[in-house]
């Protein structure tokens, strides 16, 4: 996480070199044990490259805030984790 305020948060330090395509992310399970879950919420503190999980319908999602091309704004990305 490149954000200052990135410190305060809990995600494996590894997160960003984890494979991934346009749908899906490998993650060992030491890497989805390490992330915060928010299935029916949003982590506050919205900066670039923060992480997060998310299940829904039994289907877990790496989450992360990406830049929006909107100034002022924040986006969200997201891919299906398949476990290594």
């Amino acid at each position: 996480m490149t954000d200052p305020l990135g410190r305060h948060w809990r995600q494996p330090s590894d997160i960003r070199e984890a494979p991934m395509d346009d749908k899906h992310v490998l993650l060992t399970r030491r890497q989805i044990a390490g992330l915060p879950e928010y299935s029916s919420s949003y982590p506050s503190g919205t900066y670039d490259g923060k992480c997060w999980m998310r299940a829904n319908d039994g289907v877990r999602y790496l989450c992360w805030y990406q830049p929006h091309p909107t100034p002022g704004k924040i986006g969200i990305g997201h891919r299906v984790i398949l476990e290594i």
